[in-house]
């Protein structure tokens, strides 16, 4: 490249002419212009915000580790650099391969899937990380996918075929979630007889248990650290897209949910002949309250009856009694007076009328007698006069006496 430029300035200017001096100092700023553009890729570098970069510089091996974004003085440092997250995916999308496991029942199967892996920002763990792997493929590809692979195969003794595609479908994302932050568990063996759900025979099982450990992180016991905690990498967003069965174990499985079915079929129709049974129960009790509170209300209705009539028969004799003591009453007093008449002799009422028919029958009588308009004391025959006083007067004492 020199010798073109060298070319091209033959070409425009005449060098004869300039002084030696000259030309050589026009040389060495040309090739220092030229080295400076080779360079200037090694002179700063411009980290983007999904990147974390590693830069060594020479001669004094100075490490630097830049996880924000910006322009840096690179200094011609080597730099390496490091995703932020990073997704691994193991046969899910066609990518990667997927991960063999083997569950308590002797049942193969292949998992599908993918994580998110989080690198840490810090620079010791970078540093670590750095020194290890040195670059991001290598860390996927020597550290992560083998420490899924390891923990994925773990998880399968935890559960049987079956159980993975039902009761415990979600488990099986918590225990791979769980030992690739905190570390594989140590478990114990348990054989537990149970009841085949296809042939319904009694059988021998082993079982994977998980040991309780309050000291441990996540409260299980760890028969390693993980790795990631060591490099400050964080695996998360763990999906689990599928899981392939053997040919014989999917046959299985597919009978055990049909008989399963069936099962959940039985115990339907038997809930639903209880509810009905229940329900047939309540209408006859609702009816036979219905009919008692019938009974009741007529009975009710009755009684009210009843008492009515009897209050009015009661009210009644109470008249009537008032009615005989009034007429007792009334007769004792009308005998009382009858008596007082006879002893008496008249009634008042009599004696008022006979009062009243004497003093009448009197003085028709009395207007009958012819009295002296005058009488004149001293007269021819006097003793005649006084004589006619004194009957007149002893004829009104009469009709007195008679009237008392």
């Amino acid at each position: 490249m020199l010798k073109n430029v060298t070319s091209n300035l033959k070409g425009n200017f005449d060098f004869s002419n300039l002084p030696i001096k000259k030309i050589v100092m026009a040389s060495v700023i040309g090739i220092l212009v030229i080295v400076f553009l080779c360079c200037i890729g090694s002179i700063v570098e411009d980290v983007q915000n999904e990147d974390i970069v590693v830069n060594q510089v020479p001669i004094s091996g100075t490490m630097a580790v830049w996880s924000q974004p910006g322009m840096y003085a690179q200094k011609f440092g080597h730099t390496t650099t490091y995703h932020k997250t990073e997704q691994l995916w193991f046969g899910a999308q066609n990518n990667g391969e997927p991960i063999p496991v083997i569950f308590n029942d002797a049942s193969n199967g292949l998992i599908y899937g993918s994580l998110r892996v989080k690198l840490p920002t810090d620079r010791d763990h970078m540093l670590r990380i750095q020194t290890d792997y040195n670059g991001m493929d290598r860390l996927m590809n020597d550290l992560v996918r083998p420490t899924v692979v390891k923990v994925v195969y773990a998880s399968g003794p935890l559960m049987s075929a079956y159980e993975s595609v039902s009761e415990k479908k979600n488990n099986l994302i918590e225990y791979i979630t769980d030992q690739l932050n905190n570390g594989v568990y140590t478990t114990s063996i348990s054989i537990a007889e149970v009841i085949d759900p296809i042939t319904g025979e009694k059988k021998q099982q082993k079982f994977a248990v998980l040991i309780p450990d309050s000291m441990s992180a996540g409260g299980y016991r760890r028969s390693e650290k993980s790795p990631f905690d060591y490099y400050g990498i964080e695996i998360g967003q763990v999906s689990v897209s599928k899981i392939d069965y053997e040919e014989r174990v999917q046959k299985q499985i597919a009978q055990q949910q049909e008989a399963n079915m069936l099962v959940q079929t039985s115990k339907a129709k038997s809930l639903a002949a209880q509810q009905e049974a229940i329900r047939a129960e309540e209408e006859g009790k609702a009816e036979a309250a219905k009919a008692k509170w019938e009974q009741e209300k007529i009975k009710a209705v009755e009684v009210t009856k009843a008492e009515q009539e009897y209050e009015v028969a009661r009210l009644a004799a109470l008249k009537a009694e008032e009615e005989k003591k009034k007429i007792i009453a009334e007769g004792q007093a009308q005998a009382e007076a009858n008596r007082l008449k006879v002893a008496a002799g008249l009634t008042p009422q009599e004696r008022a009328e006979w009062d009243y028919k004497t003093k009448v029958g009197v003085a028709e009588a009395m207007s009958q007698i012819k009295l002296p308009t005058y009488v004149v004391a001293g007269g021819g025959n006097g003793q005649s006069n006084a004589m006619d006083v004194m009957g007149l007067k002893m004829m009104k004492d009469l009709v007195d006496n008679m009237s008392k």
